[in-house]
């Protein structure tokens, strides 16, 4: 096969009852140069046979990758895919998705166009999965995730600065699907995603944003989200173990993105926007972590947070940024 204009990646885990869907959307694509990168994450059920029956269909675009121990999370088998990806331009769909017909052709048709380092999406189609595995076309509802401001033709997003802006107001959905990406920019900023359990696509694509110099917005709607009650964010956990998780998703993200900052001269030279990036990446995820106090006293919540913190094996300076602004915000008391 010639090599591909667009390779997409589908981390995989325990999903047998949706990767024969998501595979057959990427399979009724009206732009057929693509391949397939399924990554398996040591499924304990029978994913990788589902994947297996449509090898195939596909005609050699399709390709079954793993990684070697279960990484907890999608990050480490999109890295994977990443470094396996022989097209032009990477496209992620998560395993319990759908993209439509058009989604493919749309991204890239307009990457060309307009010389693209990312193609970035606005608006999803979703559902609510009542455990049926079926969905009806007109039970879809139209999500718009920009805080309103949703373009109604491609325009490129502006210069670094405001796109800052608007990241720490959290005006954009830092997903990796439904937004196609040039490998090229990946592979000459050695951009992956950090080894979290989740959230490790907020810091890809915040890197991205910052390394693209043509970073374009999008009225296409490209994905079918479906709304399950398994995911981490949705988890029940103690408050022990909650903090244990957000903490470390926190700490990981915070190192991953201050280093990322360091190298950067915009960040040099703007202290403000890289105060900003910082502050909103904790609050965004302490607001996960309040929500496990609930009836829970003031200093069961101080112990249970330093505790953790105490026996965290990440970087000083971030631990302490976290401790700072627990301390001076009493984000966890309010």
């Amino acid at each position: 096969m010639d090599t591909p204009k667009i390779s997409v990646i589908i981390p995989m885990y325990n999903v047998e009852k949706y990767i024969r869907q998501c595979l057959i959307s990427v399979l009724a694509s009206k732009f057929k140069d693509y391949e397939v990168l399924v990554i398996d994450d040591c499924s304990k059920d029978n994913s990788v046979a589902e994947v297996e029956k449509l090898l195939s269909h596909f005609d050699g675009r399709l390709k079954i990758l793993s990684t070697e121990k279960n990484s907890g999370g999608a990050g480490i088998p999109r890295n994977i895919g990443i470094k396996n990806a022989a097209g032009k331009y990477i496209s992620f769909v998560d395993s319990d998705d759908f993209i439509l017909p058009t989604a493919l052709g749309d991204f890239f048709e307009l990457a060309e166009k307009f010389q693209a380092d990312v193609v970035h999406t606005e608006k999803q189609l979703i559902f609510n999965d009542t455990g049926k595995n079926n969905f009806k076309w007109e039970e879809l509802t139209l999500q718009k995730y920009e805080a309103g401001d949703c373009v109604e033709e491609p325009t490129f997003e502006p210069e670094l600065g405001e796109r800052i802006r608007r990241y720490a107001e959290g005006r954009f959905l830092w997903v990796p699907w439904g937004k196609l990406f040039r490998r090229d920019l990946i592979l000459e900023n050695k951009i992956d995603f950090p080894r979290m359990k989740t959230s490790s696509d907020m810091v890809f694509c915040f890197k991205c944003m910052c390394c693209a110099k043509n970073y374009l917005r999008i009225p296409n709607v490209t994905n079918i989200y479906r709304i399950l009650k398994t995911s981490t964010s949705r988890k029940i956990f103690t408050s022990r173990e909650g903090v244990n998780v957000w903490l470390s998703v926190v700490t990981i993200g915070l190192g991953s993105i201050n280093g990322f900052m360091n190298e950067q001269k915009f960040f040099q030279q703007n202290p403000n926007s890289r105060r900003e990036v910082l502050k909103f990446f904790i609050e965004k995820h302490f607001g996960m972590i309040k929500n496990l106090f609930q009836g829970v006293e003031p200093y069961e919540v101080q112990e249970i947070f330093y505790d953790e913190l105490q026996n965290s094996e990440h970087d000083s300076k971030v631990k302490n940024l976290v401790s700072a602004y627990l301390y001076t915000e009493r984000a966890l008391m309010r």
